[in-house]
């Protein structure tokens, strides 16, 4: 009574994992790699990537000129992305440039400058009245020469580091009053809110972290890189904070609206996974009206900026269609294919669905199993209960091998999968892959029955008569609530 293929956690498999190149042709295993059989399974928690310190770098500042209104914004643009996209001669010929080195911010009249540079105008030789006063390029090169030789910032990641909590606290609060570091007010405001150094206060940690979140946008945007998703600015995490204290009422009363627009103002500077979940507020009408268009729109700007997850919905939508959007079962196929690319283990089991059935390309076995293996390695439940079947039933494929079998229900049984919790039932019942136990058996009926397995309440009933009265009191202690 084994069942295989359902949907979407850890394990691994002795099988070198290879990309196909190309959907048309992809790649089949390498027939010297290990045989599929030869496989070795173990829990593992992926391991976490520590966000990136970005630094306000000293040399740059704002332009008051590129936030102006004037018939020449397009010129200030230009000369803004020349400017700070290191190519400086392609700017506005008599430009200034600004240096925090240079007397009043003026590079243009340093005493490093060679004679004649910036053809010999300086950043006050503008009449144009739409244009930096001097007190603005005064203030800009103060604070950066300040900036250049401040530690606090750097002194007070150490003490955190060396959790002395209280005294990080304390220099976090010296270098934001300081030199105003987004950095400085984002761990203020995790710090309050995690009672670090200080009792836990939520409001004081919005307070912060709504200044660390209003920086204005930086002059360079911070890429972002599929490979490392979670990299972002000070800014921008404090605005991703913010949106989940909203989101699941941290300290403060939910508020689906409030979360929503803290998203909104983290996409707003460029960072791709926050489109993905402002899509999924109005993909589930969570605090919006639902809104399958809207919601398409958002997944599909991160998923052509390489986002996998988001590439996942816009495969799902569009594999059978939703509310205003077509069915495109060849485009969903595409983006599945993408977040395979990317060793998403969804997109890897969607693929291989796609090759065992013949949807949507030529039914193939031999890489349906290679990709089920490729999703249960990534920690697909699905796929894992799948490569389980594979050995129960064994075929030219793979031999049988109910031992393997039994590890594979058990692994994806454990990562929340109703049919490997009824697969690895069955084997346990009656024995097969390992001795028989009938505790753990009905244990795992019950748990498939709640689950939703529409088999598990029958094959109780005909479990719990070979059970001793002591083997159905045992099993059903482990459930009982504990005082």
């Amino acid at each position: 009574m084994l069942k295989s293929f359902k949907s979407c956690v850890v394990i691994a498999l002795c099988v070198a994992a290879m990309s196909p190149t190309s959907f048309a042709q992809p790649q089949r295993p390498d027939a010297n790699a290990k045989d599929v059989t030869d496989v070795t399974i173990f829990l593992r928690r992926e391991a976490s990537v520590p966000l990136d310190n970005i630094r306000i770098r000293g040399s740059s500042a704002s332009s008051c000129n590129f936030f102006g209104t004037s018939a020449m914004d397009s010129d200030y643009a230009r000369d803004y992305m020349a400017r700070f996209g290191g190519d400086p001669s392609r700017g506005y010929a008599g430009s200034g440039y600004f240096s925090a080195y240079s007397p009043y911010g003026d590079a243009s009249i340093s005493p490093y400058a060679p004679p004649g540079a910036f053809g010999g105008r300086g950043l006050y030789d503008y009449n144009d009245r739409s244009r930096c006063s001097q007190s603005d390029y005064n203030f800009a090169a103060g604070r950066a020469y300040i900036q250049a030789r401040d530690r606090t910032l750097t002194d007070a990641f150490a003490l955190f580091d060396q959790k002395k909590y209280p005294e990080a606290l304390a220099l976090f609060q010296k270098s934001y009053k300081k030199i105003g570091y987004a950095e400085a007010a984002l761990m203020i405001g995790r710090m309050y809110l995690l009672g670090l150094g200080t009792e836990a206060d939520t409001p004081k940690a919005l307070e912060w972290l709504d200044k660390a979140a209003g920086q204005p946008n930086p002059p360079r945007t911070l890429r972002f890189d599929p490979k490392v998703p979670e990299r972002m600015d000070a800014a921008t995490e404090a605005s991703i904070v913010l949106a989940k204290i909203y989101l699941i009422g941290h300290g403060v009363e939910k508020n689906p609206t409030t979360a929503l627009k803290w998203y909104q103002k983290a996409a707003s500077r460029a960072y791709v996974p926050a489109y993905k979940t402002v899509g999924d507020f109005y993909y589930y009408g969570y605090g919006v009206k639902k809104d399958v268009v809207r919601a398409s729109r958002n997944y599909k700007t991160a998923a052509e900026n390489g986002f996998a997850p988001a590439q996942i919905a816009m495969a799902q939508i569009l594999a059978s269609g939703d509310e205003g959007v077509p069915a495109n079962p060849k485009t969903s196929l595409d983006w599945y294919y993408h977040a395979a690319k990317a060793n998403h283990p969804d997109g890897l089991y969607a693929l291989a669905v796609a090759y065992d059935k013949g949807q949507g390309v030529k039914a193939d076995p031999k890489q349906a199993l290679f990709y089920y293996k490729e999703a249960a390695v990534r920690g697909n439940p699905a796929a894992q209960n799948d490569i389980g079947t594979y050995f129960a039933k064994g075929d030219t494929i793979l031999p049988k091998d109910e031992a393997i079998a039994r590890k594979w229900f058990e692994v994806s049984a454990k990562n929340g999968e109703p049919e490997a919790m009824y697969n690895l039932a069955v084997l346990l019942m009656k024995g097969q892959g390992g001795p028989v136990d009938r505790k753990s058996a009905w244990l795992w009926f019950t748990v498939a029955q709640k689950a939703g397995h529409p088999n598990a309440e029958a094959a109780l009933k005909q479990l719990e008569p070979q059970m001793t009265a002591a083997e159905k009191a045992e099993a059903e202690a482990v459930l009982a609530p504990k005082s």
